[in-house]
């Protein structure tokens, strides 16, 4: 069977094992998530494009960022933009709604580390939201590889305090804002409804799909390649990126110096974009932004 024509020959292109280009793969999830979602900027691709191949990686960093994915009204592609993301990633869970017990376990109780995807996270983290403090506190906990959760184990009387794992990559979509602790420790993405001139495909989940978890099989295997460079890597930062933002995106700079080709300055480009973007929010809590 010959190959499906140019663009979709790239999807079912298999590298040699140890040949796969890690900048081109890149720009074909790229390429993937500009298909179906618009981002409000090229900054917001990029670190996406990044995040996307992190969670691959993640025994190698010493915390993984969360990407939120915010807007002030409804119908800006949120929930699509996860669902092209969902693809992407390892062992994806959909956490919507999801107890903080119930996704504890979804963390600690897996053999594989899952990839965890809340929607309509505004419900359960808004300003509106009460009574989640435990939540709050596991996604906080799982931003470092060596966060646990303490949880009581037993019957009645019989019980031992014991620690669960709560290392996990997450991505949220909601409306509003989410707590301080979390904004703090991800890459926000400000969405907006696109304009009459933005055109994307419509996602077709039983056909586009596939394409998906065909790029997510190479990023794994492309992760696995390059795993031992990144572990542990303290990739250049930008001038004026420190403290807490310097964690948020050390890991997505160690992915795309691994990569190689435009990704190391595009990715310093959009560090220092987002995070601005980011101290501008907080500081005059301009909705527009």
């Amino acid at each position: 069977m010959s190959l499906p024509s140019s663009p979709l020959k790239s999807f079912f292109t298999t590298a040699r094992p140890g040949s796969e280009d890690g900048a081109a793969l890149l720009d074909a999830v790229e390429a993937h998530h500009r298909r179906f979602t618009v981002f409000p900027s090229d900054a917001a691709y990029t670190a996406v494009v990044l995040w996307d191949a992190h969670t691959h990686l993640l025994d190698a960093f010493e915390s993984t960022p969360r990407l939120a994915l915010m807007s002030q009204g409804p119908a800006t592609g949120k929930t699509r933009a996860l669902a092209v993301i969902g693809d992407l990633v390892p062992c994806p869970v959909d956490a919507t709604g999801m107890s903080p017990a119930a996704l504890g376990r979804s963390i600690s109780g897996r053999a594989t580390r899952p990839t965890v995807l809340v929607d309509e996270s505004d419900t359960a983290l808004g300003p509106q939201a009460a009574g989640n403090e435990d939540l709050r506190g596991l996604i906080n906990a799982g931003y470092r590889r060596s966060g646990v959760v303490l949880r009581c184990v037993g019957v009645g009387n019989a019980q031992t305090v014991r620690p669960f794992p709560a290392y996990a990559a997450i991505a949220l979509a909601g409306l509003g804002d989410l707590p301080d602790s979390i904004t703090s420790r991800a890459v926000v993405i400000r969405m907006r409804r696109r304009a009459c001139d933005q055109v994307v495909e419509p996602y077709r989940e039983r056909i586009h799909q596939v394409l998906g978890h065909i790029l997510r099989d190479r990023l794994a295997a492309w992760a696995d390649r390059v795993h031992d460079e990144v572990t542990d890597a303290r990739p250049e930062l930008p001038e004026g990126v420190f403290d807490r933002a310097a964690d948020v995106w050390e890991p997505l700079l160690a992915v795309a110096d691994a990569a190689g080709g435009h990704w190391p300055q595009r990715a310093r480009t959009a560090c220092l974009e987002l995070v601005d973007t980011a101290r501008e929010f907080t500081a005059t809590g301009d909705r527009a932004v």
